[in-house]
């Protein structure tokens, strides 16, 4: 062991009398292991709702779509005309519009999206929230979200009807388009706006309760990697230029995701702010430190160990600190995340108060997405501020004259 690090080590091993210093170091280890802690759970939350929010949209809506101006009749070319395109997948015919359901117990404004059954499969991932039921195994019919089939009482193989402000004429005059269908399933995205408003149909009810035709309103697109969503997205552009219009996944939510990515930095700021106090602790710290071995620097000095040696030695004492503190809360970070749905749960059920409300933040569970590299990232700035923390202490210690230091023992 280096002679540096060796009488670090033993000024950090408190002797009886100065069990102060001690506790203060303690104290100091503690501010660093909690700034790390709260800054790995911060950023695995964020993190994590990111990329919740990223897949479940992607899940409900496909990566990208094709739209013009109206209705689109001629979407089997555009469909096949866009799976020749490098990137993509798949392509598939979708319908969205506002209806009226109406259940036996109760009525409500809704999004229906009409979808090609066999198509919707291969573009989103649909199939996979499909709680009860099946994606229009027995025909025409329409799957509800979990939240939407608690609130207003229905269940597979209930009678539904979709009441669309579309209009046709009568003998006795406009009347909206009014269609019964079966309930052929349950889908639960995990996301409260999408569960509670949004049900699908098949393409064939959407274009009768919107009087399209044989038309589609726009064609999604599924494509082979989302990294190359902007390389896909131009391709698409000078395959399909006006009236055609082509917009992904990241312009649909922009100022969402914009928001998340801005308050990741700000949290990231903000709990840095934490590490850094702690850091000045163990400055702190070290100047008392300092004062309390005077006697000890002025004997090593005057015994010739260098001005080097002595600052060496006060540094690797804050960086022992700020290690021990980043260990600490690394692993307490990783615990804590790993766990916070049951932690909050607890919470919950000891104080009654919901700390994760799905309908304000619009996921049914707290995510958590922990990245080995972040993790690395926050525990080598908490070791470096405690280390630059140690600096001028160490600066002091070294600079101290050995004849003054030994003046009155």
């Amino acid at each position: 062991m280096p002679f540096e690090l060796f009488v670090s080590v033993r000024y950090l091993k408190a002797r009886r009398k100065h069990r102060f210093i001690s506790f203060i170091s303690f104290i100091s280890v503690s501010g660093v292991a909690l700034g790390v802690m709260a800054l790995i759970v911060v950023l695995a939350v964020m993190s994590g709702f990111e990329r919740d929010m990223k897949e479940k949209m992607i899940g409900v809506y496909a990566e990208l779509n094709i739209q013009q101006r109206g209705a689109m009749p001629g979407w089997r070319d555009v469909v096949k005309r866009a799976e020749t395109v490098p990137g993509v997948v798949a392509a598939s015919p979708y319908i969205v519009g506002q209806v009226l359901l109406r259940a036996p117990r109760d009525a409500r404004g809704v999004v229906v999206r009409g979808v090609d059954p066999a198509g919707e499969g291969r573009t989103t991932s649909i199939k996979k929230f499909i709680a009860q039921g099946d994606l229009f195994a027995s025909g025409p019919g329409v799957i509800v979200g979990r939240g939407l089939a608690s609130e207003i009482g229905i269940d597979v193989g209930d009678e539904v009807k979709l009441v669309s402000p579309s209009e046709m004429d009568t003998p006795a005059g406009p009347v909206p388009v009014v269609l019964d269908r079966v309930v052929a399933g349950i889908f639960e995205s995990g996301m409260y706006d999408y569960d509670q408003s949004l049900i699908y149909s098949d393409l064939g009810t959407a274009q009768k309760l919107f009087r399209f035709g044989d038309a589609a309103q726009g064609v999604d697109i599924r494509i082979r990697d989302l990294d190359l969503t902007d390389e896909v997205k131009a391709a698409l552009d000078a395959r399909f230029p006006s009236p055609f219009r082509v917009s992904s996944w990241k312009q649909k939510n922009p100022v969402l995701f914009a928001a998340v990515a801005m308050e990741k930095k700000v949290m990231f700021i903000i709990v840095t702010l934490i590490v850094l106090v702690a850091a000045l602790n163990i400055a702190s710290t070290l100047i008392m430190v300092v004062m309390e071995k005077t006697k000890d620097i002025g004997i090593l000095k005057a015994i010739g160990v260098r001005p080097l040696s002595i600052m060496a030695i006060f540094t690797a004492e804050g960086a022992i600190i700020g290690a021990a503190g980043a260990l600490i809360g690394t692993a307490a970070g990783l615990a804590f995340a790993e766990n916070i749905n049951p932690i909050a749960d607890f919470i919950g059920w000891l104080t009654g108060f919901q700390l994760f409300p799905p309908s304000v933040y619009n996921l049914d569970r707290i995510p958590a997405d922990l990245s080995w590299g972040r993790t690395a990232l926050i525990a080598s700035i908490a070791l470096v501020l405690s280390t630059i923390a140690a600096l001028y202490p160490a600066w002091k210690a070294s600079r101290l004259d050995p004849v003054e230091a030994l003046r009155y023992e």
